[in-house]
């Protein structure tokens, strides 16, 4: 019973390793191809009817573009619930109350200002505001790894 706790343990950090690495190898490689249509692979412009490999290579697409979107889906939720989760701390932060957990207050100020950050970016040029937070989403295991 213990070993299997042990790897399953192993092979869930073998997972998280292998998506901090993959998922923003393949968000810039998205990001690529979507400001640079001329960039898309020869494999991906072929007919899936024709050959295997477009329907494997589309697959895998789907699959890193559903996991991209579910960080998103993370992201948005931990930008947009940090400024109410501050405001419910003010009191304790000012002394009154009970403790607060130092690394969970970290990690909700970075959140504030990411958030802060990101909308003055989509304020000022919506484009560039879409690729950053592309880029945040598809970085949100290694952000989220190193902001706690």
């Amino acid at each position: 019973m213990a070993g299997e706790s042990v790897l399953g343990v192993a092979r869930q950090a073998l997972v998280r390793r292998w998506l901090e690495v993959l998922l923003p190898a393949y968000t810039l490689a998205f990001l690529l191809v979507m400001l640079r249509p001329e960039y898309l692979p020869a494999v991906l412009a072929q007919k899936p009817g024709e050959h295997i490999l477009p329907w494997i290579v589309w697959a895998m697409v789907g699959a890193m573009t559903g996991i991209l979107i579910l960080w998103a889906l993370i992201v948005t939720f931990f930008l947009l619930y940090s400024p109410f989760y501050l405001l419910g701390k003010i009191p304790m932060l000012l002394g009154r109350g009970a403790w607060v957990d130092r690394r969970e207050l970290r990690f909700y100020m970075w959140c504030f200002l990411l958030l802060g950050a990101l909308a003055c970016l989509f304020v000022w040029d919506l484009r560039m505001g879409l690729v950053a937070y592309t880029v945040v989403s598809g970085c949100g295991p290694v952000f989220w790894r190193y902001l706690l």
